[in-house]
């Protein structure tokens, strides 16, 4: 079995910057300055866009892509999907209606909706105790 190298945050940048081309300049410029977590904020602040905008028909293919990219990357480029990323779905779910929650929540890859239950489950359990 041929073990494969997992994707780095230089090459992640990459693709991202090949995948969401309406901010490739921005993802280009952060990724010069190596700031690995502006990307994911600036891929953030791009889909709540779509979402104030009424397109949230082109938001499915970004979310499965993230979840590609989470497969396929090191510990670095998963913990920051997973804290930055997958985090951010909260605040998205409250810019939605119900029918663009319910559209969006099946776009998302199972890998990453796994890990937004657990997220979630974990804020309801921290504000019990609060």
């Amino acid at each position: 079995m041929i073990a494969m190298n997992k994707i780095n945050e230089q090459s992640a940048s990459q693709y991202l910057a090949g995948h969401y081309g309406e901010i490739k300049e921005e993802i280009n410029e952060l990724s010069s300055r190596r700031n690995f977590a502006g990307i994911f904020q600036a891929i953030v602040n791009h889909i709540n866009y779509l979402l104030s905008n009424g397109q949230v028909e082109k938001i499915g293919s970004r979310l499965k892509y993230m979840g590609w990219l989470y497969r396929r990357g090191n510990e670095q480029v998963r913990n920051i999907i997973e804290n930055l990323f997958v985090r951010s779905f909260r605040g998205m779910k409250r810019r939605c209606t119900s029918e663009e929650w319910i559209y969006m929540y099946q776009q998302i890859p199972k890998n990453l909706k796994q890990i937004y239950l657990l997220q979630s489950n974990n804020y309801i359990t921290q504000q019990s105790f609060i």
